[in-house]
């Protein structure tokens, strides 16, 4: 994982964390994000 690839990722993943609405993200969500930045493989896998 890059420095921008680490960035680009920790941007939407920590998104509205702070918001008292927050309710957290489906596993579809999350692989979504992680899929927008490239990383692929087993590792990155969550679905």
């Amino acid at each position: 994982m890059t420095f921008e690839q680490m960035w680009d990722l920790v941007q939407p993943w920590y998104a509205g964390r702070l918001s008292p609405a927050w309710r957290g993200r489906s596993a579809d969500d999350a692989q979504a994000i992680i899929d927008s930045v490239g990383l692929v493989g087993d590792f990155w896998r969550l679905v």
